[in-house]
C-alpha cells in the first residue's frame, strides 16, 4: 500500500505544479503570498492553552463553511478552533462567524511536505473534515501522528460514489484511519460502508445545514419591495438562460413581477451580467444598490442569498435543471417558501421527501414556466408548500447534538456538558 500512496502523491504533485501558477494569478494580488505560504504549510505558531483541546475543522468551500458554523459555535465554548477552506469564498464566510481566538487559514496542499509543516506548527488533537473531504495524504499523516479524523455531516454524490468504486481497494486502506464518520443519510452510511469503512464507526447523524439559521430578517434593499418576487438560488452555467426564458415567458402575464438570480460562483457574475445585457434585460445589481424598478436583480455578493429567500414568493433551486446534482433547500424551507427544483437533485436525497409530501415541485426546464405560473396564481397553495417545507426543516433537525456527542467521545473534555448517545 505505500507503493500507492507514493504513486498519488507523484501524481498529485505533477498536477499542482501544473495548475499551481493559474490558482494564484487569479486571486487579487494582495492577497496572493498568503494563499501560497499557507497552502505550503507555514502558519503561524500559537502556544497550548492549560488543558484546552485544539480542533481542527477542514471546509473546503462555501457549503461545508456554512454547515460548519453550529459545530465551530458548539465546540469553540470548550476547545481551540482552527478552521480551513480551499476557496476564497469558503474563507469570507468563515470570516463572518469566527470569534475570539478562533483562527482561519487556507488549507494545506495535500503533499507530505505541506501538511508536515502545518501539523507541527498547529499541533492538533483532533482533524474534523466537513462532508466528505478526504485527501489521502492527509489522513495518512493524521494517523501517522495518532490524530483522530473525523468526517462530519458526510455525504456521497452518485457520482463521487463511483469514482471512488474504482479504486476501492484504496479507498479501504485510506476510510479504516479516520475513527468515525458521521454520515447525513441512511444511504450516505451505506455507500461508505460498501467503500470499506467500518460498520461500528458509521453514524446517521442528518444534515448540519438544518441546524444553521439564516439572518432573523432580511437585508433592508429587499425588504419592501412591494412586487411578486421569484429568487433563483445557487444558479449554474446554462441554467440562467432556462430560468430566463421562463420569466420573460411570464413577465407579460404578471405585470411588476421580479426575479433575483444568484449565481453559485462569483466568479460567473460577470458572464451572468453579460446574458443580461444580451437579452437586453432591465437589470440592476445587488453590489451598486441598483435594485429599485428593475425587472432583475444580480445578486453579485456572497453570504446574503440564505436571508434574501425570506422576501420570495418562489424559490427556484439552482444546479437542479443542469447535471450538476443540486443544492441546499433548506433555507426556503426554514423561511416557508415553497420551492420549485429541476430534474437533477440526486445530490440530495431529502429532496424526494419534500417532493412526496407537496413541499416541493420537480420540473423540467421547459415546463418551469408553467409551474411559477400556478403558482403565482394559487397564494394558498404556495402557502400549504411553504408550511409543508418548514415541517419536514423540523423534523430533520437534530443533527448537531448527535455530532457532538461522537466528537466529544473521541475526544473526551473534562468541562463538557454530558451529551447522549445518537
Amino acid at each position: 500500500m505505500k507503493f500507492i500512496y507514493t504513486l498519488y502523491s507523484i501524481l498529485y504533485n505533477l498536477a499542482l505544479i501544473t495548475i499551481l501558477p493559474q490558482q494564484y494569478l487569479k486571486r487579487p494580488a494582495p492577497a496572493r503570498r498568503r494563499w501560497l505560504v499557507e497552502r505550503l504549510g507555514f502558519i503561524p505558531s500559537s502556544p497550548p492553552e492549560g488543558d484546552r483541546r485544539r480542533v481542527w475543522i477542514h471546509a473546503v468551500s462555501v457549503g461545508e463553511a456554512i454547515a460548519a458554523k453550529p459545530i465551530v459555535t458548539s465546540l469553540g465554548r470548550y476547545h481551540r478552533i482552527f478552521i480551513t477552506t480551499v476557496t476564497d469564498t469558503g474563507q469570507a464566510v468563515v470570516r463572518d462567524y469566527l470569534s475570539g481566538d478562533q483562527a482561519l487559514f487556507y488549507a494545506p496542499f495535500d503533499s507530505r511536505g505541506s501538511l508536515r509543516r502545518f501539523i507541527q506548527t498547529l499541533r492538533p488533537d483532533m482533524i474534523i473534515l466537513m462532508e466528505t473531504e478526504i485527501w489521502p495524504n492527509l489522513v495518512r499523516q493524521a494517523n501517522e501522528d495518532e490524530i483522530p479524523v473525523i468526517i462530519v455531516n458526510g455525504r456521497l454524490s452518485d457520482h463521487s460514489y463511483k469514482n471512488y468504486r474504482l479504486i476501492r481497494f484504496f479507498m479501504k486502506d485510506i476510510l479504516s484511519r479516520i475513527r468515525a464518520f458521521c454520515m447525513q443519510t441512511r444511504r450516505d452510511a451505506e455507500k461508505i460502508i460498501s467503500l470499506g469503512a467500518d460498520p461500528e464507526r458509521v453514524f446517521v447523524t442528518g444534515n448540519l445545514k438544518f441546524e444553521v439559521k439564516p439572518p432573523s430578517e432580511p437585508p433592508l434593499w429587499c425588504r419592501d419591495m412591494g412586487r411578486p418576487l421569484i429568487v433563483a438560488g445557487s444558479t449554474h452555467e446554462g441554467e440562467e438562460e432556462i430560468i430566463l426564458r421562463a420569466y420573460k415567458e411570464l413577465q407579460r402575464e404578471f405585470p411588476g413581477l421580479t426575479m433575483v438570480v444568484a449565481p453559485r460562483h462569483p466568479e460567473r457574475f460577470p458572464e451572468v451580467e453579460d446574458l443580461l445585457q444580451r437579452e437586453s434585460i432591465n437589470y440592476g445589481k445587488r453590489s451598486g444598490l441598483d435594485v429599485e424598478a428593475r425587472d432583475v436583480i444580480l445578486l453579485d455578493g456572497i453570504g446574503e442569498l440564505s436571508s434574501v429567500y425570506a422576501v420570495a414568493d418562489i424559490s427556484i433551486i439552482g444546479g437542479s435543471f443542469i447535471p450538476r446534482g443540486g443544492h441546499n433547500l433548506f433555507e426556503p424551507a426554514y423561511w416557508r417558501k415553497p420551492i420549485v427544483c429541476g430534474p437533477h437533485m440526486n445530490n440530495f436525497p431529502l429532496a424526494e421527501e419534500f417532493f412526496r409530501e407537496g413541499a416541493a415541485i420537480k420540473t423540467a426546464g421547459d415546463a418551469l414556466a408553467g409551474v411559477i405560473r400556478e403558482l403565482l396564481q394559487n397564494e394558498s397553495r404556495r402557502h400549504e408548500m411553504g408550511q409543508r417545507a418548514y415541517m419536514l426543516y423540523e423534523r430533520n433537525r437534530g443533527a448537531l447534538e448527535k455530532t457532538i456527542d461522537i466528537i466529544e467521545r473521541t475526544i473526551p473534555c473534562e468541562e463538557c456538558p454530558e451529551t447522549t448517545n445518537p
